[in-house]
Formats: C-alpha cells, sequence, structure tokens
C-alpha cells in the first residue's frame, strides 16, 4: 500500500508540496479526501493515474513526485520509475476522457466498452424478423389512434381558443387571459357547471359592475331636520280654542277684523295725545278707559302667542322646504333606479307634510282674525314617522354606494370571476365538452394499450438483439450498475454496428448529462475491475469525484454502490467536493470498514482535506496542499461548522502571529460562504445575499457597506483588479470581526453553539 506522498512539485496547483509527518497522518486501507472545486483533488488522483499508465501527465512533464511504500520505508515510487508499484487503478476525468468518446446529438453512444465476436442464431434471428413485422403493424395502428386523437385535441383546442378570444373581447381583458387559463376554469367546474350559468338580469347586473370605469366619490348626506308637526299641532289645537273674556267688548270692533286691527294700532300710537292724528278733533275723556276693557291682557296674550306660533310654522315648514337630497347622478347606475322611487316617495310624503303645516297655519290666521271667537279644530294625521322610516331607506342606498366605492376594485374582481365561470359553464354545455373529454380518455387508453404492447415488443426485440452480438455479455454487466446508479432501466448502452449506442426507456437517448456520462462511466470502471486479470483485493483504487454534477436522489444510489463493490479492494483512495457524499463515505470508513490490522478505525479516521491556498502576496494563483481534515469537519457533518472556526480563528489571533495567515486570501470568499449558509437557513425565501442582509437589518449601516464592499469584491473576483489584488489584511480580519460581532449580538444561542462546537 502507499504510506505517503512525500513530495509533489510542478504538477498542476501542487508546486511545492511536502508531506509533513508531524501534522498529516500517514495513509491507511481507505482514504477520504474533501476540497472544494479547483482545490487540487483531479491532480492527486492524476499522479497516482500517472503510475498506472506508467508515464507522465503530457500537461505537466516537469513534475516530480514521489511516493512511499508501507511496508518498506526506504522503497520508493517516483517520477523516474513507474516499473516498480503495486496495480493500480484510478478513476477520474482523465480515465472518462481516454475511455468514452460521446458522439454528436445526432448519433449520440460510446465506443465499444467491450468487444467480441459472436455467432448468429438463425431461430433467433427469425424469431426477430416475425417480431419487426408485428411491430410495423402496431406502429401503424399507432399512428391511426395517434390521428384520431390529435383530431379531438385540435377541435376542442380550436373550440377553445375562440371562446377565450370571445371572453378576453367582451371583458377587454387583451393578452392577459388565453386558452391555457380558460381550460383550466372550464375543468375546475366542469363537475356542477350548471350552478355557474348565470339569468340574464343578474348576468347584465355583474357585467354592469365589471365594465364600471368611474369610481364614483362617497355621498354626504345631511341629516334630516328635526320635525316638530306633533307639539305644532297641539299648540294650534290649545291656542285656537282659547277665549278671551273680556271686561266690555266692542261689538263693532269684535265684528270688524280690519277696523279692530286698526283701532288696537292707534290705541298704541295715542297713549300720550289728546288729539286725533288722523281728524284733529279732541280725543273723548274716557276713550281709552274703553279700548282698554276691550284689548285686555287676555288678548295681547293671545296675540303674542299666535304671532310666536305662526312663526313657529314657518320656521318647520322653511326647514323641510331647505332640506336637500343627494341627485341621481351621485349614485352608480345599479342603485339609480332603487333611489328614485325612493327619492319620489319622499317628496310626497314632504309635501303631504307641508299640506299639513298649511292647514296648522290657516287655522292660526283664521284665529288671528278673529280673536273673540271660538274656532273648531280636527286632529290632522300626522306623516313625520314615515318621512323618517322613508329618509332611513334612502340612508340604506347611500350606504350600498359607499360600500361599493369602499369595494370597489373588489367588486369588480369578484363580477369578472361569476362571468367567466358562467362563460365557462355555457362553453361547457354548447360543446358538449364532458362528452369531448370522454372520447380523449378512450382514445388515450387505446393509445396506452398501443404503447404498452409496442414497448414490450421492443423489449423482447432488444433482448433478441442482444443476444445476437456476444458484444452484449460486457453491456450486460454495465448496464446492471447502471440500473443500480438510477434505480430503473430507462438508460441502457445497446450495441450497435460494433459501438454501444445509448438509450433512454428504449428511444435513443439525446443530451445525456454529465452527472448521468459520470454514473455510465463508473459504471464501466467498476466492471472492468472485475474482469479475470484483477484481483481486487491486491489493487489500488483511487475514486475521484463520482458525484460531480449528479442531483442528490442519486448521491446515496453512488455511495451503496460503491461500498458494496470496494470495501475489499486493496486500498481505496477516495476524494469528492459534494460534503453530503463525503459524510456517507465517512461514516462508511468509520463503521464498516477495517484496517490491515483487522480492526475498525473508530475516531483515527484516514481523512484529509485538500485546501488551495496562497502564502504570500505574490502567489497568483495559489497553491494546494495536503492537510489533516480539521477536528469541526470530522465531529460535524456540515461544511457550515468548518467555515465558522476559521472565521472565529481568525478573530481569535493577532493578524501578524496568525497560523492561518495562509488562507487570509480565503477569508472573503469563507465569509460569504459562511453568511449564505446562516441566512438561508433563517431567512429561506429565496432572495440574494445581499437583500436578506438589507432586509434583516442584521449589521449596522455603517459597517454593512464595508461588508458587502469585501463580499463584492474578494468573494467573487468580477474585476480583473480585484483578481490580482491581495485581499487588504487589516481591512479582511475588521470584516470577520463584524460578522461575529453581529451574530453575537443578534443571535447569542446560535453563536454559543458554534463556538462550543469548535472545542
Amino acid at each position: 500500500m502507499i504510506k505517503r506522498i512525500n513530495k509533489i512539485k510542478n504538477l498542476g496547483v501542487f508546486q511545492d508540496f511536502k508531506w509533513d509527518t508531524n501534522t498529516i497522518p500517514d495513509f491507511s486501507k481507505h482514504n477520504l479526501f474533501y476540497g472544494w472545486n479547483y482545490s487540487g483533488k483531479t491532480t492527486i488522483s492524476r499522479l497516482f493515474r500517472c503510475f498506472e499508465l506508467g508515464e507522465k501527465h503530457a500537461d505537466y512533464p516537469n513534475a516530480e513526485f514521489e511516493l512511499e511504500d508501507d511496508q518498506n520505508p526506504s522503497k520508493k515510487y517516483n517520477d523516474k520509475d513507474f516499473s516498480t508499484l503495486p496495480n493500480l487503478r484510478v478513476f477520474n476525468t482523465d480515465f472518462i476522457l481516454k475511455n468514452l468518446k460521446w458522439y454528436s446529438q445526432d448519433d449520440e453512444g460510446i465506443e465499444p466498452i467491450f468487444f467480441s465476436i459472436g455467432k448468429d442464431n438463425i431461430e433467433l434471428q427469425e424469431k426477430l424478423d416475425k417480431l419487426k413485422v408485428d411491430q410495423t403493424a402496431l406502429i401503424d395502428a399507432k399512428s391511426k389512434l395517434d390521428e384520431k386523437k390529435s383530431e379531438l385535441e385540435n377541435t376542442l383546442g380550436n373550440d377553445l381558443t375562440n371562446e377565450a378570444r370571445d371572453i378576453t373581447k367582451t371583458l377587454s381583458l387583451g393578452r392577459n387571459y388565453e386558452k391555457p387559463q380558460f381550460k383550466q376554469d372550464v375543468d375546475l367546474i366542469k363537475d356542477g357547471f350548471t350552478k355557474h350559468i348565470l339569468s340574464d338580469d343578474v348576468y347584465g347586473k355583474h357585467l354592469t359592475t365589471y365594465k364600471s370605469t368611474e369610481q364614483k366619490d362617497d355621498i354626504i348626506l345631511s341629516a334630516l331636520p328635526a320635525l316638530g308637526f306633533p307639539d305644532l299641532q297641539n299648540k294650534t289645537k290649545e291656542i285656537i280654542k282659547r277665549k278671551i273674556t273680556a271686561q266690555k267688548i266692542i261689538e263693532e270692533l269684535k265684528n270688524n277684523e280690519n277696523l279692530n286691527k286698526w283701532v288696537n294700532e292707534g290705541r298704541g300710537l295715542h297713549k300720550s295725545k289728546n288729539k286725533c292724528s288722523f281728524c284733529g278733533n279732541d280725543l273723548p275723556s274716557d276713550l281709552f278707559q274703553k279700548l282698554d276693557q276691550h284689548f285686555s291682557s287676555e288678548y295681547e296674550q293671545l296675540e303674542k302667542d299666535l304671532q310666536s306660533l305662526l312663526a313657529n310654522v314657518e320656521n318647520d315648514r322653511t326647514a323641510i322646504n331647505s332640506f336637500v337630497l343627494p341627485v341621481k347622478g351621485d349614485f352608480y347606475k345599479e342603485f339609480v333606479s332603487e333611489y328614485e322611487k325612493l327619492l319620489k316617495e319622499f317628496n310626497n310624503l314632504i309635501k303631504k307634510y307641508c299640506e299639513n303645516i298649511d292647514e296648522l297655519s290657516k287655522g292660526l290666521k283664521s284665529k288671528k282674525a278673529k280673536p273673540f271667537d271660538t274656532h273648531k279644530f280636527t286632529n290632522i294625521a300626522d306623516n313625520s314617522d314615515d318621512i323618517g322610516s322613508k329618509f332611513e331607506e334612502i340612508k340604506g342606498i347611500v350606504a350600498k354606494h359607499k360600500n361599493k366605492t369602499e369595494n370597489f376594485e373588489k367588486e369588480k374582481n369578484e363580477a369578472k370571476k361569476k362571468l367567466i365561470k358562467h362563460f365557462s359553464a355555457q362553453f361547457i354545455q354548447d360543446k358538449k365538452y364532458l362528452d369531448v373529454l370522454k372520447e380523449q380518455e378512450n382514445a388515450d387508453e387505446k393509445i396506452t394499450e398501443n404503447k404498452k404492447a409496442l414497448d414490450n415488443m421492443a423489449v423482447e426485440i432488444t433482448e433478441v438483439e442482444k443476444k445476437l452480438s456476444e458484444s452484449v455479455k460486457g453491456a450486460d454487466k454495465v448496464n446492471e450498475y447502471i440500473q443500480q446508479f438510477f434505480q430503473h432501466d430507462g438508460i441502457k448502452i445497446v450495441p450497435e454496428n460494433n459501438r454501444f449506442k445509448m438509450s433512454r426507456n428504449n428511444e435513443p437517448a439525446k443530451n445525456l448529462s454529465e452527472g448521468e456520462k459520470t454514473a455510465i462511466s463508473l459504471a464501466y470502471f467498476i466492471a472492468s475491475l472485475e474482469d479475470k486479470k484483477t484481483k481486487l483485493n491486491e489493487t489500488i483504487v483511487f475514486i475521484d469525484d463520482p458525484v460531480s454534477s449528479l442531483d442528490c436522489n442519486h448521491l446515496f444510489n453512488i455511495y451503496a454502490f460503491i461500498k458494496s463493490k470496494l470495501i475489499n479492494c486493496g486500498q481505496l483512495f477516495f476524494s469528492t467536493h459534494n460534503l453530503e457524499f463525503f459524510n456517507l463515505m465517512k461514516d462508511f470508513v468509520k463503521y464498516d470498514c477495517k484496517g490491515v490490522n483487522g480492526k475498525g478505525y473508530g475516531d483515527c479516521m484516514p481523512y484529509y482535506l485538500i485546501e488551495k491556498i496562497r502564502n504570500d502576496k505574490n502567489t497568483k494563483n495559489g497553491q494546494a496542499f495536503v492537510k489533516d481534515l480539521p477536528p469541526t469537519l470530522k465531529k460535524f457533518k456540515t461544511e457550515y461548522n468548518y467555515l465558522f472556526s476559521l472565521l472565529k480563528q481568525a478573530d481569535d489571533q493577532r493578524i501578524e502571529d496568525f497560523e492561518l495567515f495562509e488562507v487570509l486570501y480565503l477569508l472573503p470568499n469563507i465569509t460569504r460562504r459562511f453568511l449564505e449558509g446562516y441566512f438561508g437557513l433563517r431567512y429561506p425565501n429565496g432572495k440574494k445575499l445581499k437583500t436578506k442582509i438589507d432586509d434583516s437589518k442584521f449589521f449596522k449601516e455603517e459597517n454593512k457597506e464595508k461588508l458587502l464592499k469585501i463580499l463584492d469584491e474578494y468573494s467573487h473576483e468580477e474585476s480583473i483588479d480585484h483578481a490580482l489584488k491581495f485581499p487588504d489584511t487589516s481591512e479582511t480580519k475588521e470584516i470577520v470581526g463584524i460578522v461575529l460581532a453581529g451574530l453575537k449580538e443578534k443571535d447569542q444561542g446560535h453563536y454559543d453553539a458554534l463556538c462550543e462546537s469548535c472545542n
């Protein structure tokens, strides 16, 4: 086995690496490398592949390297001699490029990875010919079924398009309502569509509401004046029936209203005079005594009461006559008809009320003309309550108007929904939509049966064709492994014209993803380890990033496969950038694997970190180093803890004494990755990091600007100036301090837990 890599020089990012025996544990039987992309993992695998191929890598002719044997420290394997290394097999990108060649989209496949000549079987060939004749008949039947289905779909599609266009025109929807949306609306109500068909009146009402373009103002309704008719009537009744008990009534004056009035006015004008201002004669000495007996205090009080009550009656009439209601144009169109009816009824009641007031006024004036007479009074039916009730109805219309104003857009949207459901229901009814769907369903069932028969026949044909070629024996093993990777047999390799062609669900595969290509390549690699020439328990195997570009659904499948196939190889090296996959392999080594002594590894796990760093400002592209995996990554299964430990260590030490000065160049990127992890968990809303930082107000404004400057300029290297510029030492360390201080202030519990994880 390999004990350690003594040195690497001039090999890619490994410019001058030497194994530090004090800090880096020696290799064991199972060894795992973890590192970010472009850190140097593949370069390590290329070093091992040089010994597999017996030559240096073509891109690095000046490379120097040396491996040490675990049994004989004096035995070295170096770039000068490739003949003495034990059996070694490497899976990496170079292996994939050399062993699998992918053709163009029109003829996609791979070169034969297994090849042997077999004999044709006449019986199988005859069976194949018959199967292909039957297959042609099924294909013809399928064509007719597809044509029928297409006809149904096109007819229904055109009907849906035309109806959607009509709805768009009726409701002025522009290009916002087309066939897909209309079909969705139709399908939503198809089970109980009849209840959505509107009557003409209701349809017209909703259409009017929807097409309303003017949102009217609220209507201010004045308070109804207080109606005093009951009180006025009672007072009128009392004063009309009042009697005057004068000391001595002058009959001539009593019987002559005008003369009575004229004399009473003259009495007041002549109180202090002896002569008549009208004729100039002397006034009789007993004249005022006689007049005072006629015009008594009761008479004068009656006059005052009549005058006051008449004024009150006129004021009541004036108040009700001056009361103004809104004009019909102030209301929405749907309320106008009802309001006009109420307004007419209200005005009629007001008119009647005024007529009643006139009757009171007429009675009072009659009493005033003949104050000494006792007048009859007939009670008048009071309609004040009717006026109040009618006014309340008018207030109700005003309230409806106000509610519509406040909910104008909401009512329009509700009207629109009801109209669209109405149109959808009519379409279902008129176009016999449910019957058409049933026809389509029947056609689909027949097509499915036909497709199933074709698929079964295609599988049978494929099986016969496989048996006709000896080369398929090799393909069977690879396909078996591919099926284990993807947990289905959709992707296969099929021999064709002395090469293998890719197939997906029995159709030529187009545009295979990079992850699928990697998995297929790995399947071939593992299959090649099982040939008769290879003794796996004596073979050193190096697997570099087998899950690159694979989605998480397939990670566990690859892990389980590698675990089952490679646990017993002579020595295993494994590298990846995928932390989830690394954790799976870490548990595999810790709990399932045994070292050369037959004992489990436990906590003494052979894990390594490959890291590209700059240890001075003049190193443009950085250098790669192999290190013992940090305790944080050993202890926890998240990169998040590891990133925090680097930030905490940088913050705790003086920069001039900083033992991790070599990772200073990476601190902006480490900071950004840590913040993306933290804010991704705390604010899982899909927004960008900068937006989350702004929204959360996690940092003070002046600190936030400094932080974003460092993150933007030195973690992305969007500018060539920044790409060539080494981060300022004090500025970078200040930003680390800002991040940790902010975390401690805003999330003390989380900060303490992270600190504890670093111990």
